[in-house]
C-alpha cells in the first residue's frame, strides 16, 4: 500500500457470549490487544503499514471449567507473545515462530493438565487474523473459522480440523476435532497462509472470525447477507441465540476500508 495515496480505517466489532445452554463461556477473543469474554468491544481507528495487530479466537473444552482455563491461557499467551515479535520478519520467518509458540504453548497446557486433575484433557481451538507491517495472515488449529468478504463475495479461508471434514467421512463423529491446543493430543498443527491486502486497487476487506457456536447455526448464505449489510458482531451472535443458543458462540468481525487521500 502507496502511504502517500491511501489511508486506511480499521472497524472492529466484537461479541462473545455464552449462549442459552451451556452453564458457562469457554470461548475467549482477543481484539486488538483486548480479551474479550461475555462482552462486546466495538471500535473504528487509523491502520498504518507499520501496524501489528492481532485478532483471534479462541474455543475452550474440557470438564470443571477447564476450557474456560485453557482458552484463556492460549490467548493470553499469544498476545504476549505477538506483542514482542520483531519488525521486519518474512512470510517464513513469521510463520515459523507462530508454529514454534504453539508447539510451546500445546506443550504448556498438557503441562497444567498433568498437574492439575480438574484441568485434566482441556483443550481449545484457535483461528485469528495477523496484521504484521501491510501484510495479512490468516492461521487455524481446530474447527473455529475465518471468513474473508471481497467483492461481495464470501470464501471461508480456514478448513475445519474436523474428523468428518479431514476424512470425508459424514456420521456421528463428524464434529469430532481433530487438532487443536491441548486435550492430550500427541501433536498439534497450525495452518497459516498469507492473504493478498494493501494493494492499489482496494477498496474494502471484511474479515469474520467465529467459533462453532455460530457457523453450526447459520449457513454460508445468511452469512453473507449480514457480512454485505454491514451487520455488527451482535447481530451475529443473535442468530445463534435465534436458533436456541446451544453453544457458546463468539464473533469477531474486521473491515479494512481504504480512502483515497
Amino acid at each position: 500500500m502507496n502511504q502517500t495515496q491511501h489511508t486506511c480505517q480499521l472497524i472492529i466489532s466484537a461479541r462473545s457470549h455464552t449462549g442459552l445452554v451451556r452453564p458457562e463461556n469457554e470461548d475467549m477473543i482477543l481484539a486488538d490487544g483486548r480479551l474479550l469474554r461475555d462482552e462486546s468491544y466495538e471500535i473504528s481507528r487509523p491502520l498504518d503499514t507499520s501496524d501489528k495487530v492481532l485478532f483471534a479466537i479462541a474455543d475452550g473444552m474440557g470438564g470443571h471449567n477447564a476450557g474456560e482455563v485453557a482458552s484463556e491461557e492460549a490467548l493470553r499467551s499469544l498476545s504476549a507473545f505477538f506483542k514482542e515479535l520483531p519488525s521486519g520478519l518474512s512470510p517464513a520467518e513469521l510463520t515459523a515462530s507462530f508454529n514454534r509458540w504453539l508447539k510451546q504453548t500445546h506443550l504448556h497446557l498438557l503441562e497444567m493438565g498433568a498437574n492439575n486433575p480438574d484441568q485434566y484433557g482441556m483443550g481449545t481451538t484457535l483461528v485469528g487474523l495477523c496484521l504484521y507491517e501491510g501484510k495479512a495472515f490468516w492461521f487455524n488449529c481446530g474447527d473455529s473459522r475465518i471468513y474473508h468478504m471481497h467483492g461481495g463475495k464470501l470464501t471461508q479461508l480456514s478448513t475445519d480440523h474436523s474428523y468428518g471434514q479431514m476424512t470425508g467421512i459424514k456420521n456421528h463423529l463428524s464434529h469430532a476435532i481433530t487438532n487443536c491446543l491441548g486435550a492430550n493430543a500427541p501433536h498439534v498443527f497450525l495452518d497459516m497462509n498469507p492473504i493478498p491486502l494493501f494493494t492499489d486497487n482496494l477498496q474494502e476487506e471484511t474479515f469474520m472470525l467465529c467459533s462453532d457456536g455460530l457457523s453450526d447455526t447459520a449457513d454460508h448464505q445468511t452469512l453473507t447477507r449480514f457480512l454485505a449489510a454491514e451487520s455488527t458482531a451482535w447481530s451475529f451472535v443473535r442468530l445463534a441465540l435465534n436458533a436456541g443458543g446451544p453453544d457458546n458462540t463468539s464473533v469477531c468481525i474486521v473491515r479494512i476500508k481504504q480512502s483515497l487521500s
